[in-house]
This record gives structure tokens, C-alpha cells and sequence, in this order.
């Protein structure tokens, strides 16, 4: 089965004004481009590929650009983007569709790539921002190279093997201090993504907002204590935010 999950409001607005990818946050100005979910969910098993809305919400137009990136972003992923680029007019939308090239992703636990959607406005004197009233000269047309980086969303592919969703198993990460450090362990297929995490109070500092599966995250511990509770919160398919506790002794 195709699916994507999407977010609480089945929208997340990707403000124009974003200056690096981000990692799923979502920006509160007025216009901007809407994507049509939060992440995507890549069944590892589809070969038909999975769709995703783009939305403009203002009035003049923009290029899109779309890529998969891997983990690391340094690198392309095993997917092609259709269309990669095209003109998207305020107030339309346009669909991506993201099929899957090749690649190997295991077969016991998802695997994470990026989703990037950047967005190229037109330039005040363009002679496609159709917002300036007149006529087009010369003396006005020059070339867009301006990119104004818009977001990356996760694209998880998941295998047929790793059923249900991450919040259902959530409980089973557990947390540990040694020294100066707070240890985050995920037991489970699933990457665990947090919006938030604190140890008695203080916030976690934390580089990348989201547990791999089977595998640790370590985190600087924001203070002296070495026992007390850690609240955080995980996101899941649909966007929904569950707080979790876990008391370390």
C-alpha cells in the first residue's frame, strides 16, 4: 500500500525565510509553501512510488527544486523526484512523485533519507515575477540565481517486516547517565523522532532530533545530578506528539 503520514494539521508551511534545512520544524509567517505531509512513509516493498502535494501560498511564482538526499545529506539517494523542477503559480499546487532507483535498505529496520524541496523566487525586476505592472525591456530582465532553501522532510523506508508505529513502542527506549553524558538506547526498528527532551527540568541539548533504530544517542547532561526523570516526546506517523518519562536511578 502507497501512504504518506501526515502532520496534526495535515500541512506543514515551509516559510520562505528558512536559511538551512530543517529537520521537520515548521515555521508560523504569513505566505509561504505548503507541503502536503510532515514525512513520508516508503514502504519497502512499493515499486509504484508515493505522491506529495506542494501548495503556494502567495501570489507570485516560484521554481521547485526537489531532491533525495541520504542520511548525512552529503549524498544523493536511490530515488527520482518527478517533476524535479517546475514553475509553481501563487495560489496553485503541483504533486511530487517519489519513486525508488535501486539501493539496498535493510530488511529488519527503516532507513532514513531526506526529502529536500527548494524554492526559487523570481528577482523584483525578473521579467516572470508577474507582480511588476508594465511592460518588460530590456533594461529589466536578468537571471534568477538567488535559492532560498526551503526544507527537508524525512523519507523512511520501511520494510515489510517493521509493522505499526513508532509511538506504540516508544516505552521500550530507555535512558542512562554516566559522567557527563545522558544516553538515549532505542531497542526497537523504528527511529525514534523527539520534538523535545528534558532531564529534571533542564532541556536536553541534542544535535539531530531523532534515535536511530538499535542504536544510542548521546546527549550532554544538563547539570550535576545523575538520577532523577527524563520527560520527553516522541512524534509519530501521523504527526501526534505522546510525552513519555523514564526514571533514572
Amino acid at each position: 500500500m502507497t501512504y504518506l503520514k501526515l502532520g496534526v494539521s495535515a500541512l506543514m508551511l515551509v516559510c520562505l525565510s528558512f536559511q538551512s534545512f530543517a529537520d521537520e520544524n515548521n515555521g508560523q509567517q504569513d505566505g509561504g509553501v505548503l507541503l502536503g505531509a510532515s514525512r513520508v512513509i516508503y514502504p519497502g516493498n512499493n515499486s509504484r512510488g508515493v505522491t506529495l502535494t506542494v501548495s503556494n501560498q502567495v501570489s507570485h511564482p516560484f521554481l521547485v527544486k526537489s531532491m533525495v538526499l541520504d542520511e548525512s545529506r552529503q549524498h544523493g539517494a536511490p530515488f527520482i523526484v518527478t517533476p524535479p523542477l517546475f514553475r509553481l503559480d501563487g495560489g496553485q499546487r503541483n504533486t511530487l512523485t517519489i519513486t525508488r532507483t535501486g539501493g539496498r535498505f535493510p530488511a529488519d529496520r527503516e532507513a532514513l533519507n531526506w526529502l529536500c524541496v527548494s524554492f526559487i523566487p523570481p528577482k523584483p525586476d525578473s521579467v516572470w515575477d508577474e507582480n511588476k505592472k508594465g511592460s518588460v525591456g530590456k533594461g529589466n530582465v536578468s537571471t534568477i540565481v538567488q535559492v532560498v532553501p526551503g526544507s527537508c522532510i524525512k523519507l523512511l523506508v520501511r520494510p515489510p517486516s517493521v509493522q505499526g508505529d513508532s509511538v506504540d513502542v516508544a516505552d521500550k527506549v530507555s535512558w542512562s547517565v554516566s559522567g557527563k553524558t545522558i544516553t538515549a538506547t532505542n531497542p526497537t526498528p523504528f527511529y525514534m523522532n523527539i520534538s523535545q527532551a528534558s532531564f529534571n527540568g533542564k532541556n536536553l541539548t541534542m544535535d539531530k532530533s531523532y534515535i536511530p533504530p538499535f542504536s544510542d544517542e548521546k546527549y550532554p547532561l544538563p547539570g550535576n545530578e545523575i538520577k532523577g526523570t527524563v520527560k520527553w516526546s516522541v512524534i509519530g506517523d501521523y504527526g501526534e506528539i505522546r510525552e513519555k518519562t523514564f526514571s533514572v536511578k
